[in-house]
């Protein structure tokens, strides 16, 4: 299914089951069927109306270019955008990387959200210029190199020159861009009940999560890491990270409101 942002982009989603609504919200280039592949959506379906979407500038949605259209504030209403599609006053969210990052500015600032539960993302300046500018520069020579055709000449193999072709690497340069500016989230600022963890060899992520035990701990959030998983893992190793997050969001099920 398909909505019109506040702002004129395209937004695809899709819905299954029944019960509190969830949404799953993926990682900066994953589509929404990464939920449906691993295994997640079968599961949850079962408990909840689970709702997947592609995040603007990337799958089905549009794909603007302009790093405004990437602001906080319009990826947030976009997610406010398809619950009130699916007529969901309040829901509760799990995301993963780049989504665990929109899932955290969701429960610091709407109360809209009653649980979540946050992989693979922590609190603090997770977005360095630096480091940005590092990568728009590698994703441009991608993005030369498949307008003229030449992908297979800088040693890529069939799986990156699919990655390549199934996404619209302006719009993601555009996103890197505006992360620049997205403000940090502190523990203190959560609204919600929140369950947050990471694998202890995704140390960009759970080195700095470990470093703020204390404040994660005053705030009331749950922080769990899993020994020996990386970030990939992090939502591939689902046999391990499922049953807890499950868990921590059926404890709301009864009372989502």
């Amino acid at each position: 299914m398909f909505l019109t942002a506040s702002d004129g982009v395209k937004i695809a989603y899709d819905v299954q089951g029944e019960g509190p609504a969830l949404l799953l919200l993926q990682g900066f280039d994953e589509m929404r069927q990464q939920w449906q592949e691993l295994g997640y959506v079968e599961r949850l379906r079962q408990h909840f109306q689970v709702i997947t979407l592609d995040r603007r500038g990337i799958g089905e949605s549009d794909c603007p270019t302009d790093p405004k259209a990437y602001s906080p504030e319009k990826m947030l209403a976009d997610v406010y955008a398809v619950a009130d599609a699916c007529k969901a006053e309040t829901f509760l969210v799990w995301g993963h990387s780049f989504g665990g990052t929109v899932a955290l500015h969701l429960a610091a600032h709407s109360k809209r959200v009653k649980r979540a539960v946050v992989a693979g993302s922590f609190f603090g300046h997770i977005y360095f210029k630096e480091r940005i500018e590092q990568i728009t520069s590698d994703l441009r020579v991608l993005d030369k190199a498949w307008q003229e055709g030449t992908l297979r000449q800088l040693g890529l193999d069939n799986e990156d020159v699919r990655w390549v072709e199934q996404r619209h690497i302006p719009a993601l340069i555009a996103c890197w861009q505006a992360l620049v500016s997205w403000p940090v989230i502190e523990p203190r600022e959560i609204q919600c009940p929140l369950f947050v963890y990471a694998g202890s060899d995704d140390r960009r992520i759970s080195r700095p999560l470990l470093e703020r035990q204390e404040d994660i701990d005053d705030a009331g959030i749950l922080l769990r890491i899993f020994e020996h998983m990386d970030h990939e893992q992090e939502i591939s190793s689902v046999d391990i990270v499922y049953p807890p997050g499950e868990a921590f969001l059926l404890a709301n099920a009864s009372n989502p409101s």
